[in-house]
């Protein structure tokens, strides 16, 4: 996978949690919650808190992602395994948010690893290659 479409593929995903996230508050919160003001404290239940936390670490992990993914492109790294290992970002990041919304604690730890160790090579690969 190059490194212009994982970060279509990452945008795209994020486009996606934010849209569930929009449309999950409107039905758990009625769709005039979104026109009012006045918001105070909201209770969600688990699910809604669940894909909340989930939106809410795709965009930390675009902070890092992004740029790496961005530089990876713009130098036209060419490094063994690079592009592999972009693809591994987004599927890791893919399945993250999947293991999010299901409550499953435990197994989303490797889904996250997958997608750190991933920009983790990228940017040794962006080091090595300079």
């Amino acid at each position: 996978m190059s490194f212009i479409s994982a970060l279509i593929i990452f945008g795209i995903i994020t486009l996606l949690m934010l849209g569930l996230e929009i449309m999950t508050t409107y039905i758990t919160q009625g769709f005039g919650f979104g026109f009012s003001a006045n918001r105070g404290t909201v209770e969600k239940p688990p699910l809604a808190l669940r894909i909340q936390r989930a939106y809410a670490n795709q965009i930390e992990s675009a902070a890092y992602g992004v740029p790496i993914l961005a530089a990876a492109a713009l130098t036209n790294l060419d490094f063994n395994g690079a592009e592999t290992a972009a693809m591994l970002f987004v599927i890791g990041r893919v399945a993250f948010a999947i293991l999010y919304y299901t409550g499953i604690s435990f197994v989303r730890v490797p889904a996250f690893v997958l997608s750190t160790f991933s920009a983790s090579y990228i940017i040794y690969a962006l080091i090595m290659s300079m």
